[in-house]
């Protein structure tokens, strides 16, 4: 039995071009990770084979290809110094004279087509890994034809010198002989690419061919040819519906069967001359290019020769020809190597316990809290991050986008004095005792705590936390007690500390600087509860004053079923406790202790712990998702204010404070862990009653709201190595932010009605300057914000 390798026509040579063909040179460029095409470029455009995918590739620097064939010319002027030394004469039935050079040209023209480059001295025609190796296996002899016996050995021989990829420009008969070597060098991993045929039929006649081995059927591809337009040349087998089996497995040629360019190929014509250049046509030119293919994807990931799987990524983008998806004449369609080099399949990423994490969208997955600014380190190193596809091949991917930036207006700095249209009703008793019920809803206060922009459509019963908000509060003599959902929780434990409707209750509620981790646990149930001292611990401190507080943020889901309910508002329906349970993203409690220095001169001293599910210091993400700061992140903080009173109505607050974040592990994500944290707050207010009227009250205030100050992440960067395995290596980031809030608001209250029963009116508003806006350098945020309050 032989095995011939017979192009279906004569070379057809068009001697008045060939000094032209051989008068083409090298492009000083191609020195500079530039790939010259030359007379290959209406191929290398059919098979989506472009500039940027040599230079991804190498150009497949480091793959030695094996060509079964009738030898190559090594001083060819396109092969010339890239013919590897291992290359021998293989044939048994027929001796080589010359050792591998061929005598024929098929054998040169072939290893062109793999692998050939244009040089300074060549004649214009490129391959398609002009950087591989070629190994030449002299199989054939100077009429193209050779035995079994010579194939095999071939194949044997080129598996044995570390050949990668096996080229077969020759008919795929399917002996014994035959199937031996092809498991042989299958089980080495070399990759075998057989010419699908020139006879117009199916090949191997449509039977099967049996007694592979399973590594054999997944590195087995066959070519056939297609014309300049894309249409099967009227020469080219076709992949039939036969299969190849190995013991129980068996596959069918057509999922095997890739198409290729086959006509008027340009490749060496060394039997007219030493750098001559020849029109080729068959699939024996098909074939080389896809077996160019394989090391140029082999060369940029070399788990794919590690997994054995670069012909099925070949398969899986080649673009579909004839009858939809895998069919009995173009098997799995044309060679699109466009598609081969981008991701196939979902792409993922390694987490900390090194599963892979799916990243299912580039956006939100992690919402940014202005105490960590806009996490710019952990940004950058997310914009070229490491990511696999379905093959496990590793691709730099930008994942900056998971990262998503609060608005720079969401967060007021007026909290005590919110925008929103609020309607209080108060009840005095005779006991001097006095109960008020406030309500609104107008914009507030999100899920997450933070103040919604006053443009952003709302529902009818959208109030602080875009849902029902309320507050009620009762307070006689000493004692006061506070409860409410979706109003600022900041606010009333500052009332609890200070004194109910006192002048620095007001300015710490607007600082928020003692109570800043109150503030970011808000938008939820609150409670809170102030009362002065008595005995001797009171007397000990010219007077004193204990609060207490909690508040919490909803989670997503009790504020969906709040939402489900429906109804009209209820006050006693309780904060989100009472609906589904502990299904909080964040609880907030404080314990504070208010004492008199001496008249005029008050301070206190606040001790705060958060406690933030899939939080870390407001900013918010999904849990389990690709990007987390840790699952329970637990923060404490200590405040310390200073209230003095600089004359009549008027007095100034000096508040400050100081939290820390425990360190936190993450066993998911590429975040592995975080901390300790180090975060501060401080600023000043001045307020003034009875400013312009009576019963008015004016308030300025400049602030340094809450920002990290000291702490790192340990992001997971991931690489591979040179066998194509994941790698992670632990890089630390820091969560300073690159800017430093500075905030400046001026705000005014007034009643401006009074109704017959002592109904009153009031207009509050503000004017608010941001520079550093959430810790973000150079953004500025200016807000004006007027709203009203009715008094019944």
């Amino acid at each position: 039995m032989t095995a011939q390798n017979r192009p279906p026509h004569a070379p057809l040579i068009r001697l008045a071009r060939l000094g032209l063909l051989m008068g083409a040179g090298l492009p000083t460029a191609a020195a500079a990770q530039t790939y010259a095409t030359g007379y290959s470029a209406g191929w290398w455009s059919q098979l989506g084979l472009t500039n940027a995918i040599e230079v991804a590739a190498t150009g497949g620097s480091g793959i030695t290809i094996g060509l079964v064939d009738t030898g190559v010319v090594a001083t060819q002027a396109d092969v010339t110094g890239r013919v590897s030394t291992a290359s021998a004469c293989a044939a048994r039935s027929f001796t080589c004279p010359r050792g591998y050079t061929d005598d024929n040209g098929h054998g040169t023209a072939t290893a062109a087509i793999a692998a050939g480059a244009v040089t300074s001295t060549g004649a214009g025609m490129a391959g398609v890994a002009p950087k591989a190796t070629i190994l030449s296996e002299k199989a054939l002899n100077v009429s193209g034809s050779g035995t079994d016996t010579d194939v095999a050995n071939g194949i044997i021989k080129a598996a044995d010198a570390g050949a990668k990829v096996i080229n077969l420009s020759l008919t795929y008969l399917p002996t014994n002989t035959i199937v031996t070597a092809v498991n042989y060098a299958a089980a080495k991993g070399a990759v075998l690419v057989f010419a699908g045929g020139n006879s117009a039929t199916a090949l191997n006649g449509g039977a099967n061919s049996t007694g592979l081995s399973a590594a054999a059927l997944t590195h087995l591809a066959f070519a056939g040819s297609v014309s300049g337009a894309n249409k099967l040349s009227s020469f080219s087998n076709t992949p039939g519906a036969g299969y190849a089996v190995a013991g129980t497995t068996r596959v069918s040629y057509a999922s095997l069967w890739l198409m290729a360019p086959g006509e008027s190929i340009v490749a060496p014509g060394i039997q007219y001359g030493a750098n001559a250049l020849a029109y080729w046509s068959g699939t024996s030119m098909a074939a080389p290019m896809v077996s160019g293919a394989v090391a140029l994807l082999e060369a940029t990931w070399p788990v794919l020769y590690r997994n054995g799987t670069a012909t099925a990524v070949l398969f899986a983008s080649a673009t579909d020809m004839g009858a939809k998806g895998v069919d009995n004449t173009y098997g799995n369609g044309l060679m699109n190597l466009t598609a081969a080099f981008k991701p196939l399949g979902a792409l993922s990423v390694v987490g900390a316990n090194g599963k892979s994490l799916p990243v299912t969208g580039l956006t939100g997955s992690l919402i940014t809290g202005g105490a960590l600014g806009a996490l710019g380190g952990i940004g950058a190193q997310l914009a070229s991050y490491t990511a696999f596809d379905g093959y496990q091949r590793n691709f730099t991917v930008n994942l900056s986008g998971l990262i998503a930036k609060q608005p720079v207006s969401a967060s007021s700095i007026t909290a005590a004095l919110p925008a929103p249209t609020v309607t209080t009703s108060s009840t005095k008793f005779a006991d001097g005792g006095n109960l008020m019920l406030a309500y609104t809803d107008g914009p507030g206060l999100d899920a997450i705590g933070r103040l919604q922009p006053l443009a952003r459509p709302l529902a009818p019963r959208d109030g602080y936390a875009g849902h029902d908000g309320w507050a009620l509060a009762y307070s006689q003599g000493g004692l006061t007690l506070a409860a409410g959902q979706g109003f600022p929780a900041s606010a009333s434990f500052a009332q609890a500390l200070w004194g109910n409707g006192t002048p620095v209750a007001d300015a710490a509620g607007t600082l928020g600087v003692s109570t800043a981790l109150t503030g970011l646990a808000q938008g939820g149930g609150f409670a809170a509860l102030g009362t002065d001292l008595d005995g001797w611990v009171g007397r000990a401190l010219g007077g004193a004053r204990l609060a207490l507080s909690w508040s919490g943020t909803p989670g997503a889901d009790a504020l969906s079923r709040r939402d489900l309910a429906g109804g009209d508002w209820n006050p006693w329906r309780g904060p989100v406790l009472t609906g589904g349970g502990m299904d909080r993203q964040a609880d907030a409690v404080a314990a504070g202790l208010n004492w008199t220095l001496r008249p005029g001169l008050t301070a206190s001293l606040t001790a705060s712990l958060l406690d933030e599910r899939d939080g870390l210091l407001g900013s918010r993400y999904r849990g389990g998702g690709v990007l987390g700061l840790g699952d329970h992140n637990d923060t404490v903080s200590l405040g310390l204010a200073t209230a003095v009173t600089l004359w009549r109505g008027g007095s100034l607050m000096l508040d400050a404070s100081l939290a820390r974040t425990g360190a936190a592990d993450s066993a998911h994500g590429v975040v592995s862990g975080i901390g300790p944290l180090l975060a501060r707050s401080y600023g000043l207010a001045l307020a003034q009653r009875d400013a312009v009227t009576e019963g008015d009250s004016l308030t300025a205030v400049w602030r340094r709201p809450l920002r990290v100050v000291a702490g790192t992440a340990t992001l997971l960067m991931t690489g591979v190595d040179e066998q194509g395995y994941a790698t992670t290596a632990p890089t630390r980031v820091s969560l300073r932010p690159d800017g430093a809030e500075t905030d400046m608001a001026l705000s005014y209250a007034a009643p401006v009605a009074t109704g017959r029963w002592g109904q009153t009116l009031s207009v509050n508003g503000s004017l608010e300057l941001r520079q550093d806006a959430g810790n973000i350098r150079g953004l500025t945020d200016q807000v004006a914000r007027v709203g009203l309050n009715f008094r019944f």
